[in-house]
């Protein structure tokens, strides 16, 4: 299980193009269309660092996943 901080600290170093609508939620996790962007772009992120680094792909892919199950809920 990942924290807000945790996922914002891999958003910021390795998608940073996706640290303002994520920061945007106020300490929250992004919900609705906001998260599926997010997570839909931090996928795309972890599939191409798969054959760089994959530790890289597997931060992003978690951070995908937990702003999923915290969507889910509110």
């Amino acid at each position: 299980m990942m924290t807000y901080s945790d996922v914002q600290n891999v958003i910021v170093r390795y998608a940073p193009e996706m640290a303002q609508p994520f920061a945007d939620g106020f300490s929250r996790f992004p919900v609705g269309g906001n998260a599926a962007m997010i997570v839909n772009y931090l996928n795309e992120k972890a599939q191409f660092y798969y054959n760089i680094n994959k530790e890289v792909a597997e931060l992003l892919a978690a951070a995908a996943s937990e702003i999923i199950i915290r969507s889910d809920r509110r």
